[in-house]
């Protein structure tokens, strides 16, 4: 499983940032394309949680997907698409490698097993270091803003992953889809872009 993950994570990431730093219409288009499967494969959960609410959970899905990719455009508009991935990366690196090897403390074990206070808190110290850095040296942001923006991006980006681990959980899944072998779906491998992308986007207009 681990060297599936590599292996896809190699040839993905370069295609993803060729197309993010091209961004319009080549970002525009793949950003359609995310938005279909993820909003298939959200379709394809709701159907699994056999819930009388099924069509407000449908409605509020797809527009959590749209406004979050449509966010995403707009912070590539404001230059700090790259911004916002490192931090998102580096938060799900350290949470991850660190969280497993040093996590104790269960954070949501009814909704995610796995996930530690450890794993978050190492999260949030990654993409503030990494967003600091990037903050400083290529935003120009200033010192607060570089400090305080990886700070709810990397808190935001960990909250949208527990978001879209409670929906999976309801479905009864362990993944959205199986799209990227080794990661999962759409949904598993931009959940915490959807929560963050939208706040980013504030954030900048704010800064700006």
């Amino acid at each position: 499983m681990e060297k599936k993950r590599i292996i896809t994570a190699v040839i993905c990431i370069p295609i993803f940032l060729l197309l993010v730093c091209l961004g319009g219409w080549w970002l525009g288009a793949l950003l359609i394309i995310l938005g279909l499967i993820g909003a298939a494969e959200y379709y394809q959960l709701v159907q699994r949680m056999h819930s009388a609410a099924t069509p407000l959970w449908l409605l509020l899905g797809l527009g959590y997907i749209a406004l979050g990719l449509l966010s995403f455009f707009g912070v590539r508009l404001w230059g700090g698409a790259l911004w916002l991935l490192l931090i998102v990366w580096a938060t799900d690196i350290a949470a991850y490698e660190l969280g497993r090897r040093f996590g104790r403390t269960k954070l949501a074990p009814t909704i995610s097993p796995h996930k530690t206070v450890e794993g978050l808190l190492a999260g949030l110290l990654g993409g503030l270091v990494v967003g600091l850095i990037y903050g400083l040296a290529v935003m120009k942001a200033g010192f607060i803003a570089s400090l305080l923006i990886p700070l709810v991006i990397s808190l935001l980006g960990q909250l949208g992953d527990l978001l879209e681990s409670k929906v999976k959980r309801l479905a009864g899944v362990k993944d959205s889809g199986n799209i990227f072998p080794g990661h999962g779906g759409v949904l598993d491998r931009f959940d915490s872009l959807l929560l963050s992308a939208p706040f980013m986007y504030l954030l900048l207009l704010i800064i700006r």
